[in-house]
């Protein structure tokens, strides 16, 4: 049941962090909600010239918490598992003025996504926000006593931000025509 929320931790949506990590925020049916965490996030953003770009975050699903031992081993070895699927990836990432599109590959499928993101902390980190079908990486049933996992998780992820400084424009370089002789 919360294990579909550990899906959304691929990503981002919904919580600030004081340093790297994702949150993934479930609700539950008919009412009720839990959040799976971890601080296992590898890799950054580049921004330049107002724009973001992430290669290779990878996010260790293994180490996802809802702070309830029995839902986490649900989670984790029933609806994600993390022993086939140990991690979480943005392939790809981009963005300009707060919107950005990207790729995933959870549970081995990869699926494009878009959100919206913040810099934060002096623009030292960013902050993603999404959402996740965990259907569509195949991740349904999760019920437990009559109370359900809600089909769509949304996601936050913070990364770190390294900046690249504007590229000027070279001025062309004069070419001298060979010489006839």
């Amino acid at each position: 049941m919360d294990f579909k929320s550990l899906l959304l931790v691929l990503l981002s949506s919904g919580f600030i962090f004081a340093e790297t990590g994702v949150v993934v925020d479930c609700k539950i049916s008919p009412v009720g909600k839990f959040q799976a965490k971890t601080k296992e996030v590898k890799g950054s953003v580049t921004l330049k010239n107002n724009e973001v770009q992430a290669d290779k975050i990878i996010v260790d699903l293994k180490s996802l918490t809802t702070e309830m031992p029995l839902r986490d081993d649900h989670m984790k070895n029933k609806y994600l598992e993390v022993t086939k699927f140990p991690t979480a990836e943005l392939i790809i990432g981009k963005g300009k003025d707060g919107k950005g599109d990207g790729k995933i590959k959870f549970r081995g499928i990869e699926k494009d996504i878009e959100g919206t993101y913040k810099l934060i902390n002096n623009n030292k980190e960013l902050e993603a926000k999404f959402e996740l079908s965990l259907s569509k990486f195949k991740i349904s049933g999760i019920r437990y006593l009559g109370a359900g996992v809600k089909d769509i998780v949304n996601v936050t992820v913070v990364v770190p931000v390294v900046a690249v400084a504007a590229t000027k424009a070279q001025s062309p370089v004069a070419v001298k025509p060979p010489v006839k002789k």
